[in-house]
């Protein structure tokens, strides 16, 4: 009985680093992609991100609807709803900051 629950947890270990790995390749893959965006890329990127996973649950705002200011609370409560992660984040950031209200 006690090999068996070792076998299990050595299984758990291995699975768990494997995971965590590939996470943090994820991660260095997408930095490095963002890093050689143009600041059009990355804007097209935001607003593309911006109608599909904000316009999922809800009617979109204009962009010029607000203030640069009004939009860092509404993305700071609403990115972990639409589970952007923080490249998708900023990125959504940045269009609608391009196009807000002056």
């Amino acid at each position: 009985m006690k090999k068996y629950l070792y076998s299990v947890c050595l299984v758990g270990v291995i699975v768990y680093s494997c995971k965590t790995q590939q996470t943090t390749t994820t991660t260095t893959e997408t930095s490095t992609i963002t890093a050689n965006l143009t600041k059009e890329e990355m804007l097209k990127k935001g607003e593309d991100l911006f109608n599909l996973r904000c316009g999922r649950c809800h009617d979109l705002p204009k962009p010029s609807d607000f203030t640069v200011e009004d939009w860092k609370p509404i993305m700071a409560s609403m990115a972990p709803k639409a589970k952007l992660n923080a490249e998708e984040t900023n990125w959504v950031l940045a269009y609608v900051n391009a196009n807000a209200k002056k």
